[in-house]
């Protein structure tokens, strides 16, 4: 019994000493953006690290070529059963989210009211398509999944395509 209210005790103290009041909390944003101090007592910032640090170069390569013109602002890791491993989910500087697989494969892409996702990320079948079917109308979103594309455009027209870029269906 004496040895239980011993155990307990010392993880009560170890826990409060982990919570101190005088250290303010610190968000996962911080942690990803937060700059760090050079050594103890300098007074010398490092620079916060890039949030692409963490990106396969298949992806930094993706967004490089496809969003040339936004930053990343925000790259969370997530494990996934589905896909057998690291999923990356990237938010770029005008909200547009982007997933990527452990390899850097993107599989997500959804762009926020207003903006669009460039039909270049399709293949070229798609994109023929979208052009001779839909000229007027942008690139909402994108599923890549095993078995094909699930498109929605902005129109709220979701189009169905296999994995060569054939087209299935259209749901209004």
């Amino acid at each position: 019994m004496m040895k239980t209210r011993i155990i307990t005790a010392s993880l009560l103290m170890a826990l409060a000493a982990c919570n101190n009041p005088r250290q303010p909390a610190e968000s996962p944003e911080d942690r990803l953006t937060q700059g760090a101090t050079a050594g103890a007592g300098e007074s010398e910032t490092i620079k916060p690290n890039n949030p692409a640090d963490v990106l396969p170069q298949a992806a930094k390569d993706f967004t490089s070529s496809h969003f040339s013109d936004l930053t990343i602002q925000q790259v969370e890791t997530k494990n996934s059963m589905i896909t057998n491993g690291t999923v990356f989910e990237v938010t770029l500087s005008n909200g547009t989210e982007l997933d990527f697989d452990k390899d850097g494969e993107w599989r997500e892409g959804s762009a926020e009211d207003g903006t669009h996702l460039p039909t270049a990320i399709l293949p070229e079948t798609i994109q023929t398509y979208l052009s001779s079917n839909h000229p007027n109308v942008t690139l909402q979103s994108v599923d890549k999944e095993l078995d094909g594309y699930a498109i929605e455009l902005s129109n709220d027209v979701d189009l169905l395509f296999d994995l060569e870029g054939n087209f299935i269906r259209e749901d209004r």
